[in-house]
């Protein structure tokens, strides 16, 4: 049974919503990674010594997972977009879900 929404524009702005959380969320990811790869690693998984701070990841000099120092500012901003990058996570997800939940109900076969 094909249940069609009898608002077709909040139909359409819904879809925009969940496209536009997934694609800022898919957005904020690789910028994540990148920022990170570019860094060294992450402050999530890094350290504070001795009011030292280090983040750790992988260095492509290395080869393998290392302590990096960096400034606290660089530090602090490492942290923040890791956490909210695990915080939106759950919504891009959700937003995928009922994307497509509304394309397979939209296109049945």
């Amino acid at each position: 049974m094909l249940i069609l929404d009898a608002n077709p524009r909040r139909t359409r702005r819904l879809k925009i919503a969940r496209l536009a959380i997934i694609g800022a969320g898919l957005l904020n990811f690789f910028v994540f990674a990148a920022i990170a790869a570019y860094l060294g690693g992450d402050a999530v998984n890094g350290k504070i010594e001795n009011g030292h701070y280090y983040l750790y990841g992988v260095r492509t000099e290395f080869g393998h997972k290392v302590y990096t120092e960096v400034t606290k500012r660089v530090f602090d901003y490492s942290r923040w977009h890791a956490y909210v990058m695990f915080s939106t996570w759950p919504l891009v997800m959700v937003a995928a879900f009922f994307e497509r939940r509304a394309r397979t109900r939209s296109n049945p076969d």
